[in-house]
């Protein structure tokens, strides 16, 4: 038999085609809505509302998730909350599709999709426009070369302090401790609030809503790694008391 360097390209040619189809499908979706930088994201954020629903006398909360992967943390509690209106928003439609489909497949109307780069969060939502933002299990970035990179770098964490409406929460979990025991320096430092701390969370008597599992957070489970939660306030209006 002679000897070939050739690779078999079949299951990525799949692959490949799976995405694009993934791509088409998240494009034609009415809950799904994409930002590039050369967009108006006061246009993208004009779409966003429109889809959700809107009360006629008072303001619905508004839930953030960021990096959602494949939003089935936002897909869940849009599920259990329907007087609250969920956005997901990761850069890569592949991954919110399937929980885009789900939702439009069980008639779950108050939670969006959108991709788009994190560094372009301000561009689209506007100042005090989240009454919670969401960062389940982000990309650690352990290498000191990509520490800009990790979402609770402080040049984030200010653009979640402008989204935030005053007295509103930033939560943060991971399995990851060396990124978690970095970001609540940067909290610190930031002087952002804390309300409720755990290294173990599966193990801890918080709110059941914060234990709801995302891929990842099965995975690392499995694996034998513990739950790291964090939840803050960046928008304090009087000093706490000591």
């Amino acid at each position: 038999m002679p000897i070939t360097n050739e690779i078999d390209t079949t299951d990525l040619y799949i692959t490949r085609k799976r995405k694009l189809w993934k791509f088409a499908h998240f494009d034609s979706y009415p809950n799904c809505f994409s930002h590039a930088r050369e967009d108006d994201g006061q246009e993208t954020y004009k779409n966003i509302s429109a889809y959700l629903p809107q009360e006629k006398n008072q303001k619905r909360s508004v839930v953030l998730e960021i990096a959602a992967g494949n939003a089935q943390f936002s897909f869940q509690l849009a599920k259990k909350y329907p007087e609250i209106n969920f956005i997901a928003v990761d850069i890569k439609s592949d991954r919110l599709y399937t929980s885009a489909k789900q939702a439009l497949e069980e008639g779950i109307e108050n939670i969006a999709f959108v991709r788009m780069s994190i560094n372009e969060l301000a561009a689209v939502f506007p100042e005090n426009s989240a009454d919670t933002i969401w960062l389940t299990f982000p990309d650690p970035f352990m290498r000191k070369r990509s520490i800009r990179r990790r979402l609770s770098h402080p040049i984030f964490l200010k653009q979640y302090r402008s989204i935030l409406e005053s007295g509103g929460k930033l939560n943060f979990k991971t399995d990851n401790r060396d990124l978690f025991l970095w970001s609540l320096e940067q909290f610190v430092v930031q002087k952002w609030q804390f309300e409720e701390l755990t290294f173990d969370l599966h193990e801890s008597e918080l709110s059941d809503d914060y234990k709801i599992k995302t891929y990842y957070e099965t995975k690392f489970m499995n694996e034998g790694f513990a739950i790291n939660l964090v939840t803050l306030q960046g928008k304090v209006t009087s000093e706490p008391a000591v």
